[in-house]
């Protein structure tokens, strides 16, 4: 299992503390997935990285192996573009990642309670 760079565990442990907290939302307001969603920006300003925003996508998919690695679903799937509100094109070639399927794989990372409560 390949080990996650800096930043990426950073983003990831911001993607954890975000999955926490949206998990914990009362089951219809998890129903409107765009409550659970976290822009780029935003990620990148939670997990100390801010000057990533350009290049969080790099860093996205490390994550996307991580949780693909540990059958996990993709947490990664909760970042999107600020304005589409949507994964960037790069989503699609992350291992366990699809545009085509994103909305139900936003809505089993929601419902899935087995995530880490840190990055190891």
């Amino acid at each position: 299992m390949k080990k996650l760079t800096p930043e990426a565990r950073a983003l990831a442990q911001a993607l954890l503390d975000h999955h926490k907290q949206v998990s914990s939302l009362e089951s219809d307001q998890k129903r409107n997935l765009d409550s659970c969603l976290i822009a780029y920006g935003d990620l990148c300003e939670r997990a100390g990285v801010p000057h990533l925003n350009p290049t969080v996508g790099t860093f996205l998919r490390e994550i996307a192996e991580w949780c693909h690695d540990n059958g996990w679903p993709p947490l990664n799937a909760l970042a999107v573009n600020h304005e589409t509100r949507t994964p960037g094109h790069g989503y699609d070639n992350a291992p366990g990642c699809s545009l085509k399927n994103w909305r139900q794989e936003v809505e089993s990372c929601i419902n899935f309670n087995r995530y880490p409560a840190t990055v190891s």
